[in-house]
């Protein structure tokens, strides 16, 4: 089976941004755990005790994307940093693809820099890694959870294409709305247990 790790561009380009493969240096850990971690993160979206790069690579070990979604062998994770202007410009935050529990849909997530939120940075880079994710590895169903109160990161799912499919009981967070593509077919037993975490 072909390798996940070489069919992923290493720079995704929009209008503002250059989205940049991760590449496990101290730079991207310092600034993905710092948007993690942040004041607002932590308010908006909870706490999930990520603090180190050791938890953060247990994290995305738990939360590869399977062989039945990408077709590939899931040997790297799909998280891109976002820089402005060009690939030497500041890092801001990040987008991800990771798949929660092997029954269920990969879901896009971002993290953004407290001095950089509501300046649609997040959804124009979700949004190019989504046409990647979509159109170079073949992922088919995508979904989003942004957190039932999270009203920015609701707006940013819905500026990516995303629309509400309903609601679902969650192990670890109760009552949550996904958020899916149009045209995909809700399932309201899919398992969002934390990010893949019950199958590690």
């Amino acid at each position: 089976m072909a390798s996940l790790k070489a069919a992923l561009p290493l720079f995704l380009f929009t209008e503002r941004l250059v989205v940049v493969l991760f590449d496990y240096t101290e730079a991207h850990y310092d600034c993905l755990l710092a948007a993690m971690n942040s004041p607002t993160a932590h308010a908006n979206m909870g706490d999930y005790g990520i603090r180190t790069p050791a938890q953060f690579d247990a994290l995305n070990a738990a939360s590869r994307l399977s062989p039945a979604v990408c077709g590939r062998t899931p040997d790297t994770d799909v998280y891109y940093l976002i820089r402005i202007g060009d690939q030497t410009g500041p890092m801001i935050g990040a987008v991800s693809l990771m798949q929660r529990a092997s029954g269920t849909p990969p879901d896009l997530g971002w993290c953004i820099l407290e001095p950089f939120m509501g300046q649609g940075y997040a959804a124009e880079a979700g949004k190019e890694l989504l046409r990647m994710a979509r159109e170079e590895i073949g992922v088919r169903e995508v979904i989003s959870w942004p957190g039932a109160a999270n009203s920015r990161s609701i707006r940013v799912a819905q500026k990516i294409g995303f629309e509400e499919g309903g609601s679902i009981q969650t192990k670890d967070a109760g009552q949550s709305v996904v958020y899916i593509l149009p045209g995909m077919k809700f399932d309201p037993d899919m398992d969002l247990s934390l990010w893949g975490l019950q199958d590690a």
